[in-house]
């Protein structure tokens, strides 16, 4: 098994905690954020890397903002997290960010170690993008993952 990035290792780490402040288990969870029986289990012992659509689903039944899920920054659920499309936070955020910092696209997708083009493509929502991958931009960029979902 690979190393787990510190966003995965995040992402476990806090989804455990949040699962568990609700008193439900790793089934229940799952199955609350129409996933497979064992996600949460995968997640919590694994740390694999997820898409970001699994995040948010997980997020929504947590009651918490995503952004929550990938911060070291303990914060308390006041249930008011509004749900939004992940992919369409990313492309703005990395766009603003990338705008700020004068790159372009490539240049982000190489320093990333994506290909050429995956920027844009991320930035036009043709991909699904995974936790590892929002590490490796936000890495690039000088910038928290969780700064891209907000």
């Amino acid at each position: 098994m690979t190393k787990p990035t510190a966003s995965r290792a995040l992402l476990s780490e806090n989804l455990k905690r949040y699962r568990t402040r609700l008193g439900v288990s790793q089934v229940e969870l799952s199955l609350a954020a129409g996933l497979a029986r064992n996600t949460v289990y995968y997640i919590e012992k694994k740390s694999p890397s997820v898409h970001l659509e699994t995040i948010n689903r997980l997020a929504i039944s947590l009651d918490v903002d995503p952004c929550v899920l990938l911060s070291h920054e303990a914060a308390a659920s006041d249930g008011q997290y509004r749900q939004r499309q992940l992919a369409d936070c990313v492309a703005d955020n990395l766009r603003r960010f990338r705008t700020r910092l004068n790159l372009t696209q490539e240049e982000v997708a190489i320093s990333a170690g994506l290909a050429r083009n995956y920027v844009y493509k991320i930035e036009r929502k043709h991909v699904r993008v995974t936790l590892d991958t929002l590490d490796a931009i936000a890495q690039a960029l000088g910038a928290l993952p969780w700064q891209l979902l907000a």
